[in-house]
């Protein structure tokens, strides 16, 4: 009887963690959405060959907003599969007209300390709760281009 009474116990015990986490969980997810409707969304694929970094500046207004950057964990190239995102939200970017916002991107070879070139501006007349791809290529000699996908 005791054995039966502690398996139940443990049984129930077992149910109320796991609606714990279920509740922490859906807690954690609504915050995350919530936290998503606050902010732009920036997907970078990188076209170019031999970009190891990439940064970027962030403008509203064409006054700058925020800064980030992008690099493989493990040191290697950056390809058009590497995951590059960027989640700028309302406290990067401040109180300016999200509609207003424009990015340059900076790329790095292997071991630069210094940029390789800077891209002109890309406009994205931008909404919070919104994603957007930009499209990064060319190379040093012919120069980098960053391309709004529409």
């Amino acid at each position: 009887m005791k054995k039966l009474f502690c398996s139940i116990a443990a049984a129930g015990l077992l149910v109320c963690g796991l609606a714990a986490c279920q509740t922490a969980a859906k807690e954690a997810f609504a915050q995350d959405a919530a936290a998503k409707e606050d902010a732009v969304t920036i997907q970078l694929v990188c076209e170019s060959e031999d970009i190891y970094q990439i940064y970027y500046t962030a403008y509203l207004a064409g006054k700058e907003s925020g800064m980030g950057g992008w690099a493989d964990v493990d040191g290697g190239v950056l390809t058009p599969e590497s995951d590059l995102s960027a989640v700028l939200t309302k406290d990067l970017l401040g109180e300016g007209d999200v509609s207003t916002l424009s990015m340059d991107f900076s790329p790095y070879g292997k071991g630069d300390t210094v940029e390789l070139a800077t891209t002109e501006p890309v406009d994205i007349p931008a909404e919070y709760g919104e994603s957007y791809t930009i499209v990064f290529s060319g190379d040093e000699e012919s120069g980098f281009t960053a391309e709004l996908c529409e």
